[in-house]
């Protein structure tokens, strides 16, 4: 049974929708926690920068600072550290340099910071350690940093390592990722649970439905089947009296003409009712272990002569096999497929009966003619009843047979090219001992 995918709309949207909601926590979560690792990497380049400050003013004498002493001094505070690089820029070119700096490294302004994926750089003037607030103090300090001027203090760049984290290699998601794959998880069960819910009801609606249509085909069967039997009494009744009345010697044989008409018409008509009622009835297939190579031989035996008067070759290509059917529908199965293929096809064709493995579990069943094939508008409904290429034909005889063969489980196919032949296959039948 096949049922609309709308029913599943709200279920898989509230899915999307939560999974979305999901992505947006966590990368909210993300952009907070780069936030918070970026204001760590300031605040640590900043205590590093206020060090450094405090080393170069302690070891500054006015305009006789020893800046190659700064520099030595620095390089060994440098060494073995996280710090890639110290500079110290005058005003009329560069005074130390510890470490290597990179190209970039000039500036227009005086302060500032630069964040890149190898390194966190943060440049500022120097400044003094402490600026005495009056002159006492100044006159009782040993040492001002009076190297620093207030009016073109020297810039300090200094360059620290940062190794910028990727999202999956971060420690943010190391920890986030637990979360994330057990909230991922609820979602997908809730959402499961949901569908699975909404098909069990849907499947509950449609096979409640599906029993009511076949009960209520079985009552328009019976009640057709009724009609039919009792519509084939009286048809027996005119037959026999028109058979009757032509069998006396006085009567004109005009009259007579008429008469086989009317008893020709009553047999057409008997057969289609006998027909009708066949295809109304509900049979169960009962099964039992059958030899189809001894049917289709039997079957050949008893068709054989229509087939020999009408100058088509009858072919049975079936090996040894038992398998699982009702013998009498399997029998009825292939007498309508046979006459069918007699029907269609020319003097000097042949109809050909074959069996071969599907797959290592199944057998396929073939009747194949050389015909004049079924037109290709009929094609997809010739299994319907009253759907009939020829105008003799009643078209209940491939809707028969499709019903008995599905009642057996199996399934059947029509392959046909005009005026080259058509193939009927039964597709799906259980070997005997796999069913037994």
């Amino acid at each position: 049974m096949k049922h609309s995918t709308r029913i599943y709309r709200i279920p898989l949207l509230a899915a999307i929708g939560m999974i979305l909601a999901l992505g947006l926590w966590v990368f909210w979560s993300w952009q907070g926690y780069a936030e918070r690792s970026m204001d760590w990497r300031r605040q640590r380049a900043q205590d590093s920068f206020d060090t450094l400050n405090a080393v170069i003013a302690s070891l500054s004498n006015g305009e006789m600072t020893d800046w190659k002493q700064v520099e030595t001094v620095l390089t060994s505070i440098i060494r073995d550290s996280r710090t890639f690089f110290v500079v110290v820029e005058g005003r009329y070119g560069r005074l130390v340099q510890s470490g290597t700096p990179p190209e970039f490294l000039m500036s227009n302004s005086t302060r500032g910071e630069m964040d890149t994926d190898a390194m966190y750089v943060l440049w500022a003037p120097l400044k003094p350690t402490q600026i005495p607030s009056n002159w006492a103090q100044a006159l009782n300090s040993t040492h001002l940093g009076l190297g620093l001027w207030p009016r073109s203090n020297p810039v300090m760049y200094l360059g620290l390592r940062s190794s910028t984290e990727s999202f999956f290699n971060s420690w943010f998601w190391q920890r986030q990722a637990p979360i994330f794959a057990s909230v991922l998880v609820c979602v997908l069960a809730v959402i499961s649970v949901w569908i699975a819910g909404i098909r069990r009801r849907v499947l509950a609606e449609e096979l409640a439905a599906e029993r009511i249509r076949v009960g209520h085909l079985e009552e328009l069967g019976l009640a057709a089947a009724g009609l039919a039997h009792e519509t084939k009494n009286p048809l027996g009744i005119i037959m026999g009296m028109a058979q009757q009345i032509t069998a006396r010697s006085d009567i004109p044989p005009e009259s007579r003409t008429m008469l086989e008409h009317i008893v020709d018409e009553v047999d057409k008509a008997s057969s289609r009712l006998g027909n009708f009622m066949n295809f109304a009835r509900q049979r169960t297939p009962n099964l039992s272990p059958v030899r189809t190579d001894r049917l289709c031989q039997e079957l050949a035996e008893i068709m054989g002569p229509d087939f020999v008067a009408s100058g088509v070759e009858l072919s049975i290509e079936v090996p040894s096999a038992t398998i699982s059917a009702d013998g009498s529908m399997l029998r009825q199965i292939l007498v309508n497929l046979l006459l069918n293929s007699l029907h269609a096809s020319p003097a000097g064709t042949t109809v050909r009966v074959s069996m071969r493995r599907q797959g290592r579990r199944r057998l396929q069943l073939a009747v194949e003619d050389q015909g004049m094939g079924i037109p290709t508008e009929l094609l997809p409904d010739i299994f319907k009843p009253y759907t009939s290429g020829s105008a003799t034909g009643h078209g209940l005889g491939l809707a028969i047979v499709k019903r008995m063969v599905e009642a057996h489980g199996w399934r059947i196919q029509a392959v046909s090219s005009p005026d080259k032949g058509t193939t009927m296959t039964i597709l799906g039948i259980k070997p005997a001992e796999e069913t037994a």
